[in-house]
């Protein structure tokens, strides 16, 4: 019977969650729509990475350079400069294809590539994100959550800022 509960209780969570996520304003949407108009955006990111293999937190800064070609899609790239143990700098760069499905929300896909240094070789990651972004005056910010799946796989989380220019 325990099972039962369980699974029920799951069910209605999910259903809770897809009523709630599934609002949408369209009288809000066209406003946002006429407001901003394609073009480009850069955002600055503090980050915290998080490597599960080896159990070490780096730190990080990441900027992106997006062209929005539409409302809702963006082709662009991703530098980041992870601050490594032993003050060792590594560095990635990730080919971005973005989308915005609300305008609270990007989704970042790509692939990422750690350059080679003197303790590692090149290495090739599969990149996601997730970039909720809240209007203040003429820029957005807002928490940042990720992962890159490749020899190792790796979270990452914090704050970004941006600007569409």
């Amino acid at each position: 019977m325990i099972i039962n509960i369980r699974n029920i209780l799951g069910v209605l969570a999910f259903l809770i969650s897809m009523t709630v996520f599934g609002q949408h304003d369209n009288e809000g949407e066209k406003s946002y729509k006429e407001e901003s108009a394609p073009g480009f955006e850069a955002v600055l990111s503090g980050l915290f990475i998080r490597n599960t293999e080896e159990g070490i937190t780096d730190y990080g800064t990441e900027l992106h350079l997006t062209y929005w070609t539409t409302h809702k899609w963006a082709f662009g790239v991703g530098y980041t400069m992870v601050f490594e143990e032993e003050s060792r700098i590594g560095h990635e760069l990730a080919g971005l294809v973005s989308h915005k499905p609300y305008k609270f929300l990007t989704v970042n896909v790509g692939p990422s590539f750690s350059l080679p240094n003197s303790h590692k070789d090149t290495e090739v990651s599969a990149y996601a994100e997730t970039e909720w972004a809240f209007h203040i005056g003429e820029f957005h910010a807002g928490p940042t959550l990720g992962a890159l799946i490749g020899k190792d796989f790796r979270y990452f989380g914090g704050l970004h800022i941006s600007y569409e220019f």
